[in-house]
């Protein structure tokens, strides 16, 4: 049975990555509170964003 090699730059990237994070919880923390803050940061932007376009302009 032949065994395939991933050559792909890609591929080799993210097999490394996990690799990586298996080997690593700190490293799993460290992505998953970056995730998360990722996350909120942009939901707080839209829905703040969605506010301030209703409210009506005062002339």
């Amino acid at each position: 049975m032949e065994t395939e090699i991933a050559t792909n730059h890609s591929t080799l990237t993210l097999v490394s990555a996990k690799a990586f994070l298996i080997a690593h919880p700190v490293g799993i923390a460290i992505v998953s509170g970056v995730a998360v803050g990722a996350g909120t940061y942009f939901l707080m932007n839209k829905f703040l964003k969605k506010k301030e376009q209703e409210k009506p302009v005062e002339a």
